[in-house]
């Protein structure tokens, strides 16, 4: 078995480095001393995004956030490999902000990737990096098994959920329960958590005169594309839809976390996501999410692919089901997980439609998934494919970039300087460092909901 590394993740059993090992290791090194100082970051970034935005009313910085405020930014120090005291008193300095915020502000219950819910996910990276934080983790312990007992819901009728938020990975429940793994595997309210899933992915309802999975929600992926689907819509990415629940359900299974129907959860829902894929030749590939309309029809194998990433797409979607394969030892869905990467790889990079180096759905996300999945997949094309993925993300390096790194997110044309985890050089630099040190998993990941 591999050893953990320092930083908490999983060295890869070879002798051999990566091809952009020292360069990846020299751009980190010089974008985490861009992000040193946590007042300057956040002031320097509304700055930037005020001058970039272009009528883009996204806000770029949010002070309690993994996607785009100060924990986010401490996972770049605490989750990357140790080079010295330094990476813990910068991660120290962020996290400090991020509670300060939190002792003065009241926030809604929700997910680990904005308020009290991301400072408890980057303190518990804190943790293990630096055995500290003891006492701050037992706090923040307690109001997430708070927020589960609060937002959990009651048992309803037969109406499709108001919005996805309800038990997603990024903004619900999944994220949640990931956290509750990693800090309190045997308490009530992971199983409580688990038992929701389990229901949801009991029977189908019937809605507008179609049965449909009790997944089923009525608000749109994104603000304004109501009028395309007033009839809701069912969400299949890790990172928004069905695939995360799936993730879940299928590490807790191999944590020994088990609740009754966990295994014919897992079958259902990995058996929704094979009726979801579009057969593209030998291989296969996941659409972001079905109407109403695309749902009653057969996937049609002469649409646009998605653009892969980790929050939609084959990359994350793929790891969900390899992960249940995983858990209950099913060849066919490994099988379903080889043909959806293999279809990928047989597809030159510059056709996936990527211009970003981040996490959630660029470059550097894509580079960190492909190496897990090379893990359980015997292809070799990824260690190459891999090296070139590194090589795109270190070529969007520019030292005139505040945060060294662009986030193509926004509509601004130039795109904007993002020190963000998702979405920005946080993310980038623990991609870099995962890939350029060997390791797979590394900790940080966790929040992805891939590990």
């Amino acid at each position: 078995m591999a050893e953990p590394t320092a930083a908490g993740g999983t060295a890869v059993g070879t002798s051999t480095e990566p091809r952009h090992a020292e360069r990846a290791r020299s751009i980190v090194a010089r974008v985490l001393d861009r992000l040193a100082d946590p007042a300057a970051v956040a002031a320097d970034t509304e700055v930037l995004a005020d001058a970039s935005r272009d009528g883009d009313e996204q806000p770029l910085w949010t002070d309690l956030s993994l996607s785009s405020g100060f924990p986010g930014v401490s996972l770049a120090f605490s989750g990357s490999t140790r080079r010295g005291p330094g990476h813990a008193e910068r991660a120290h300095a962020h996290l400090a902000r991020a509670m300060a915020v939190l002792a003065r502000e009241r926030f809604p219950a929700g997910g680990i990737f904005t308020g009290p819910g991301s400072v408890a996910f980057a303190t518990l990276v804190a943790h293990r990096a630096t055995g500290g934080y003891v006492s701050a983790l037992t706090r923040m312990d307690e109001h997430q098994r708070r927020v589960v007992r609060a937002a959990l819901p009651r048992p309803r009728g037969t109406a499709p959920l108001a919005t996805n938020g309800e038990f997603e990975t990024v903004r619900g429940l999944t994220g949640i329960g990931r956290y509750l793994l990693a800090r309190d595997a045997d308490g009530d309210e992971l199983r409580m958590v688990l038992s929701y899933l389990v229901g949801l992915a009991e029977g189908e309802i019937l809605h507008r005169g179609r049965k449909v999975p009790r997944w089923w929600t009525l608000a749109a992926p994104k603000l304004g594309q109501e009028v395309e689907m007033p009839a809701g819509h069912l969400n299949l990415g890790l990172s928004h839809g069905v695939a995360g629940p799936l993730a879940l359900l299928a590490l807790t299974w191999r944590a020994g976390v088990r609740v009754p129907g966990q295994p014919a959860a897992i079958e259902r829902l990995v058996a929704l996501l094979a009726r979801c894929a579009v057969p593209a030749g030998d291989g296969l590939w996941w659409p972001a999410y079905r109407t109403l309309e695309q749902w009653a029809s057969e996937p049609d194998p002469d649409s646009p692919a998605q653009r892969p990433s980790w929050c939609y797409g084959v990359p994350g979607v793929s790891r969900a089901v390899q992960l249940a394969a995983l858990a209950l030892d099913r060849p066919d869905w490994h099988e379903l997980t080889r043909r959806s990467v293999s279809g990928l790889l047989g597809t030159p990079i510059a056709e996936w439609g990527i211009d970003d180096p981040a996490l959630c759905h660029g470059w550097g996300g894509l580079m960190h998934l492909l190496g897990l999945l090379a893990e359980h997949l015997d292809d070799a094309r990824l260690p190459a494919v891999r090296d070139e993925l590194a090589a795109l993300v270190l070529a969007q390096y520019r030292d005139e970039y505040r945060f060294g790194f662009r986030s193509t997110m926004t509509r601004a044309a130039q795109g904007v300087d993002v020190p963000a985890f998702l979405e920005g050089a946080a993310g980038v630099v623990l991609a870099l460092d995962a890939y350029a040190e060997g390791r797979t998993t590394a900790g940080w990941d966790q929040a992805l909901l891939v590990v």
